[in-house]
């Protein structure tokens, strides 16, 4: 009967065990795949930038081969137009010339005054179009400067989170680990004087070697083993220093039949735990401010029966004390949530 509620609670602590492990590998897919994403469109996003900046690069440098032909082009102009200054001054001081060719040489000159200025407006134009070019140029090496430094960052911060992420792995694997070895202690210490869960780590007292059937005062016989056992027991959780900085709780259980109602059965079950309790606290007074502090009693009525072969229920076998020790998990609890918070 016994190895049936130990299969029981076996397979509950492997459930635990797997649920805990599977949420943080999804915990840790998730932000993983997050970053890669992330780092993908910031590539992809940062490459278009390069390209659109290659092709505006081209533009300039056809814009500069225009301001180059422009210049030459009003070199030449400038140099006719110096030609035909010498040439008119040659002509006024050499020859008489008629009017009408004087008003055709005037009229050559403002063509090409008219010229010389049309080429200076567009050489101003494409000034002001290579200026604005190269603002552009400028923001975007800006930009692409930013957008580095963004990247640096999250490489960084991934870097970072991945070793956040081991580091708390390490931490809750050696915490999880810690049952085994004070399971282990107490089967060392104990040796065969009393039958312990190996996986849970709890020990079981039958009810009936240690009270009369519905009552809840303690038999002259049992208090020698309660004495000898159950001391021995607390005291390796409580005073052995390689364990007793990862002790919560001990906490007596007391479990019926299903003989009577679940009230009755509660109030008896709690009576019997808080008897067992008792016991110990007052017949060790030199460790009673400890016990204070970790010792708990509490009745379960019968809503942890156990069962036979057949799946009835075993009443002498459900009639009980059980004392367990909890493990402290506020500081995996509080490793988790500090990690997930930084995200």
């Amino acid at each position: 009967m016994y190895k049936s509620d130990k299969e029981k609670e076996e397979q509950n602590f492997w459930i635990s065990y797997a649920d805990l492990m599977a949420g943080l590998l999804f915990v840790f897919i998730l932000l993983v795949g997050a970053i890669v994403v992330r780092y993908v469109f910031v590539q992809q996003d940062l490459a278009a930038k390069k390209e659109a900046l290659g092709q505006t690069a081209s533009a300039l440098d056809s814009q500069n081969e225009k301001v180059k032909r422009f210049k030459a082009q009003l070199a030449r102009a400038s140099e006719s137009l110096q030609s035909e200054a010498a040439r008119k001054a040659a002509l006024e001081e050499r020859l008489k010339l008629q009017g009408a060719d004087v008003a055709k040489l005037k009229e050559l000159l403002m063509g090409v005054e008219l010229e010389n200025r049309n080429l200076e407006s567009n050489l101003s134009t494409m000034q002001k179009a290579v200026d604005a070019d190269a603002n552009i140029i400028h923001l975007r090496d800006e930009e692409l400067a930013t957008l580095g430094a963004k990247l640096l960052e999250e490489s960084r911060a991934h870097q970072s989170l991945v070793e956040e992420l081991n580091i708390t792995k390490v931490r809750i694997k050696n915490l999880t680990g810690i049952r085994i070895k004070v399971v282990d202690t107490l089967r060392q210490t104990l040796g065969n004087a009393i039958m312990i869960d190996p996986k849970s780590g709890a020990i079981r007292l039958s009810s009936n070697i240690l009270f009369t059937k519905g009552s809840y005062t303690l038999k002259p016989g049992a208090k020698a083993a309660l004495q000898e056992v159950i001391k021995r027991y607390i005291h390796t959780l409580l005073f052995n220093d390689e364990i007793k900085e990862y002790i919560d709780s001990i906490t007596i259980e007391g479990h019926t039949d299903t003989d009577g109602t679940y009230l009755y059965n509660l109030a008896l079950s709690q009576k019997r735990a808080f008897e067992v309790m008792k016991f110990i606290y007052e017949n060790d007074q030199e460790n009673q401010e400890i016990y204070s502090r970790y010792l708990l009693a509490s009745g379960r009525s019968y809503t942890d029966m156990v069962l036979d072969e057949n799946g009835e229920e075993d009443k002498d076998a459900s009639r009980r004390i059980e004392i367990k020790f909890r493990i402290k998990n506020e500081q995996a609890i509080k490793e988790l949530e500090n990690f997930l918070n930084r995200r």
